[in-house]
């Protein structure tokens, strides 16, 4: 079959579905849409490796918020030490020009 028109990702994923489903041969799918069976055996392919490299994105996904978790505390921490600095300096700059 000729290339007719591109078809859209929803045109794709929904004759995928179809097709993991069962709901109608591979040949009569690829014909409704016109295009070849190697055609929308390739979408098939195409999209459960990305639906696989969504599900093997998780684990760094968790790690990467416990990462985010471990500076936020940091940068806590931090910002308490500056403010507690910023208090003792200005008590000193007031002891040093005599104001206290």
């Amino acid at each position: 079959m000729g290339r007719k028109s591109e078809k859209s990702p929803r045109e794709r994923r929904e004759a995928v579905l179809r097709l993991l489903r069962r709901e109608a041969p591979a040949q009569k799918i690829a014909r409704d849409l016109e295009v070849s069976e190697n055609t929308l055996y390739r979408w098939r392919d195409e999209f459960l490796a990305g639906g696989e490299q969504a599900l093997a994105a998780k684990g760094p996904k968790a790690n990467q918020h416990n990462e985010l978790e471990r500076y936020e505390k940091k940068l806590a921490e931090r910002d308490q030490v500056i403010g507690e600095l910023t208090i003792a300096n200005r008590i000193l700059k007031k002891l040093s020009d005599g104001r206290l």
